[in-house]
């Protein structure tokens, strides 16, 4: 049976949890073959980032041709893209095979600053990253930090998530899926798909006490990828990414001193 082909664009993640790990991981349990371009190797684990390592962007040129000339890439995620010459590079192939015909949907998960409060995207790459790549998206995954980052307005109650997700959306002119699991003294963790003409869907899971959050937005993103590789509709991609990240939640194990997503849930 063939699988659809999913490629990855991020940085490496050396404790396993997040980055290419985590999309490869979830891209093999959702139903996809994955396929990686390595922006930047991290020396990290769940505590913090002590390290980055950028890769020549001559370099990930040869890694995206390498993927895009061989495959039939369905659908696209990119995470942590770090700078704006990696963001310029990495759209102008894009470009240039959507111009050849080759037909992906584009996830674009806008990692900025981890959990633990290390800085992955410079200031100089945001307004790159946002006319460069974000036009190109079928959908945006912003954390409420990052969409703050990205224009939308100061978000610190469930209520306003609705009317932020479809500001945001208008304003970039892409679907927006504004993750809320970030708001404090919540017993649900929201998210919001915002589009550009005003409506909004919502997926909300009980929230989850006890496991280290570290890779569930790179885990949430790839699957959603996954899900529109294998011709499911944006929201349909959505709740489906939803049930696989909310099982490998509350599957998670103990791996180190906390507990880690488990990505190959029941």
């Amino acid at each position: 049976m063939q699988k659809p082909v999913v490629l990855t664009i991020a940085g490496s993640d050396s404790g396993g949890g997040a980055g290419i790990q985590a999309d490869l991981k979830t891209f093999n349990s959702t139903g996809s073959f994955g396929t990686s371009v390595i922006t930047c190797l991290t020396a990290q684990n769940p505590d913090g980032v002590t390290g980055i390592l950028e890769v020549d962007p001559d370099f990930l040129e040869k890694q995206l041709i390498a993927v895009l000339s061989y495959f039939p890439v369905k659908a696209i995620k990119t995470g942590m893209l770090f700078s704006e010459s990696l963001i310029l590079r990495i759209s102008k192939i894009l470009k240039e095979y959507k111009a050849k015909g080759q037909n992906f949907e584009l996830v674009l998960d806008p990692v900025m600053v981890a959990t633990s409060g290390a800085k992955l995207l410079q200031d100089e790459a945001i307004q790159s990253l946002i006319s460069e790549l974000i036009p190109m998206a079928a959908i945006v995954t912003p954390n409420l930090d990052e969409a703050k980052i990205l224009g939308s307005g100061e978000i610190s109650k469930i209520e306003s998530m609705e009317s932020e997700a479809v500001s945001l959306s208008k304003k970039l002119g892409v679907p927006i899926l504004l993750k809320g699991g970030h708001i404090k003294n919540s017993k649900e963790a929201l998210d919001v798909l915002g589009l550009p003409n005003g409506e909004t869907f919502k997926y909300a899971k009980p929230f989850v006490e006890d496991f280290n959050p570290h890779g569930t937005g790179c885990t949430y993103s790839s699957a959603i990828a996954s899900y529109l590789a294998q011709g499911f509709p944006l929201s349909d991609s959505i709740a489906k990414a939803r049930e696989f990240l909310h099982s490998a939640i509350l599957q998670s194990f103990p791996a180190g001193k906390t507990k880690t997503l488990n990505h190959n849930p029941d």
